[in-house]
């Protein structure tokens, strides 16, 4: 199985996005009760692979319909704010 992309991250104040993108090797998503970016590391010290792009680890979010086994099956994601919180904005209820 592949890790599914990060296509785009609009959060710049977390420490793994450059340039609108993510460089953490994997992130989880999901939270209580929302798609929550659990990997998300406000501001400094930059983190992550700068030579490749962020990958989906682990998502928790069992009602969405790219969720299989707790592991995202959409070739890709992006992530940014969900109101004030930071959420895979790829989410969608099954």
């Amino acid at each position: 199985m592949q890790m599914p992309v990060i296509n785009e991250c609009a959060v710049d104040a977390c420490a793994y996005n450059q340039e609108h993108a993510c460089h953490a090797l994997a992130i989880t998503v999901g939270g209580r009760d929302h798609a929550q970016c659990d990997t998300y590391f406000p501001d400094l010290p930059t983190g992550g692979d700068p030579s490749g792009p962020g990958h989906v680890g682990a998502c928790t979010m069992a009602d969405c319909r790219h969720n299989t086994d707790l592991e995202c099956q959409a070739p890709g994601i992006d992530v940014g704010y969900h109101a004030s919180a930071v959420d895979c904005l790829t989410y969608q209820p099954a």
